[in-house]
């Protein structure tokens, strides 16, 4: 209420009511004054004019309180002059706030349709998210086994190229033993005839100088006798003649091998007699020294290889196939250890029948798998023969 007081316009109300007493005043002087003079206005009695000009200054007072409100306050012009207008404003007004009402509710309708959209659509992101993970962890986890399966791959291609390599070198070892095979065939046939009893390229004596500081030297003649007569006896034995009736001869450059053994620095040096061509029964051998160092490439016991996995129940030949496999490992790696091989048949081991055949029976009586271990029999040096054992052991 206060509120409402303080909002007032006192200042315009204070006009009214001064300027309607000034007026009401006024006109009930003249009232009075035309009453006392009996004024007559239109022939009118003396009375009625009296409050002709009563209604006249009550007239008067509206107008006036119209024209000082007008004046004063643009709302009291609104309202007179205007108030059709602004009520036809009032009723487009209502309408469109009706319309805008009606609006509002079917936006608010639509909100909440949207709204429960918004979250059906939030719950089915919710669900993609979940799909999305798991398929990100799932591609991770992918991602791993591709990995782990191109390693896989690297090493599967990394054996089959070594597998390969393995292939071929065996495929070129198969190759030259044809070729030898067809050689000694060859040979054979003309032993068999009596005309080759030795081949070109063959070693037919081996010996070994060993020399230490301070300690005396064989002379060169002592040398070259004793791998004469090596040579002599090798060569009488395969021809069935007296070992004095063999004649060998010798390159110059043989000589200069011989002495540099004999004079060089002390060590163990080995000195290998080679025929240089095939060699018909009762005639004159030609060969040649070669001159090579000598160390020792294993010792005693040494595991030259070792192969496990091998199935029980091996039928003879097949047993006899995979210790071939396994000896041919063991020649190729003592050559590339460093083991002189034999100049005409390319092997460096010595390996009884009868221990080879023994192995051979182990492998076929197994009743489970088992796993063959060849080792050096004795030390072994460069020169050879490499000696070896077989052991056929149960493999878990």
């Amino acid at each position: 209420m206060l509120d409402l007081l303080a909002e007032m316009n006192w200042t315009l109300i204070l006009i009214l009511v001064a300027v309607s007493a000034i007026v009401a005043y006024m006109g009930d002087l003249v009232g009075m004054r035309v009453g006392k003079k009996r004024v007559s206005i239109f022939g009118l009695r003396p009375k009625s004019t009296s409050s002709i000009i009563t209604i006249f200054s009550g007239v008067l007072i509206t107008i006036l309180t119209l024209a000082v409100l007008t004046t004063t306050s643009q709302t009291v012009r609104t309202a007179i002059f205007s108030m059709k207008f602004v009520q036809r404003q009032i009723t487009d007004l209502t309408s469109q706030l009706q319309g805008s009402r009606g609006e509002l509710e079917d936006l608010e309708t639509r909100l909440m349709e949207n709204q429960e959209d918004l979250m059906s659509k939030q719950l089915q992101l919710a669900a993609v998210e979940g799909r999305l993970n798991e398929s990100e962890n799932r591609l991770k986890e992918i991602g791993e086994e591709l990995g782990t399966t191109r390693k896989e791959q690297e090493k599967a291609l990394a054996s089959l190229a070594s597998l390969q390599q393995e292939r071929d070198r065996l495929d070129l070892e198969v190759n030259a033993l044809r070729a030898e095979s067809e050689r000694l065939r060859e040979g054979l046939e003309y032993v068999r005839e009596g005309r080759i009893i030795i081949f070109a390229g063959e070693m037919i004596a081996q010996t070994v100088v060993v020399t230490r500081p301070g300690e005396p030297r064989p002379s060169p003649e002592e040398v070259e006798e004793t791998l004469m007569k090596s040579a002599r006896a090798n060569i009488a034995m395969r021809s069935g003649t007296d070992p004095e009736q063999v004649e060998i001869t010798l390159d110059p450059h043989s000589e200069e091998m011989i002495g540099e053994c004999c004079s060089g620095t002390p060590g163990r040096m080995i000195l290998r007699l080679i025929v240089s061509e095939n060699t018909v029964q009762g005639e004159p051998v030609k060969g040649s020294i070669t001159l090579h160092e000598s160390r020792k490439i294993y010792d005693k016991g040494y595991t030259l290889a070792e192969v496990g996995d091998i199935p029980a129940g091996l039928g003879q030949e097949e047993a006899e196939m995979r210790l071939f496999a396994i000896l041919r490992g063991v020649n190729s790696k003592a050559q590339r250890d460093g083991v002189l091989p034999d100049p005409l048949k390319g092997t460096v081991g010595n390996l009884s029948a009868s221990k080879f055949f023994e192995a051979v029976d182990l492998v076929t009586l197994r009743e489970k798998t088992s796993r063959v271990i060849v080792k050096a029999e004795d030390d072994i040096y460069t020169e050879g023969p490499v000696r070896v054992e077989i052991l056929v052991i149960d493999e878990g």
